[in-house]
């Protein structure tokens, strides 16, 4: 009996780090931002990562103020209802309009597109972030 657990036990032992592997590649493979709900906007939620990073992100562009909570949450509910109210009317910037204005920010700043990636990302801002707001800006301007 003895011999039959030891031959198991050593291929489970053996999988368990495959298995973390697959786990982690079916969660995304990142760690886990939390993700909690702040907000459904006509179904689209906010989340709490949104807030946190457009937070970070008006910080960074106001030298250093960030806005309230509740302040970037309505801001955030602005933007849904924009890009929603936007799409009934067949407004809807490409991905290359959003790149191309994202490259315009940048050589205002005086750095290339990877460079402000870069500068976003050392604040803990992800890029998406900014082009989200730079596509509610398109849609309602």
């Amino acid at each position: 009996m003895m011999m039959t657990t030891a031959r198991f036990s050593i291929p489970l032992r053996s999988l368990l780090p495959g298995c973390l592997l697959a786990l982690a590649l079916l969660c995304g493979g990142t760690p886990a931002h939390a993700q909690n709900v702040v907000v459904l906007v006509n179904g689209e939620p906010i989340t709490s990562f949104d807030v946190e990073q457009r937070i970070k992100l008006s910080a960074l562009t106001s030298g250093g103020k960030a806005s309230s909570r509740d302040d970037v949450v309505n801001e955030l509910i602005d933007e849904k209802v924009k890009i929603k109210e936007a799409k009934k009317y067949g407004v809807d910037p490409s991905g290359s309009d959003i790149d191309s204005s994202y490259g315009s920010m940048a050589a205002g700043m005086r750095v290339n597109s990877d460079q402000l990636t870069k500068i976003l990302e050392a604040k803990g801002i992800r890029p998406e972030t900014l082009k989200q707001r730079i596509r509610a800006d398109m849609v309602w301007s």
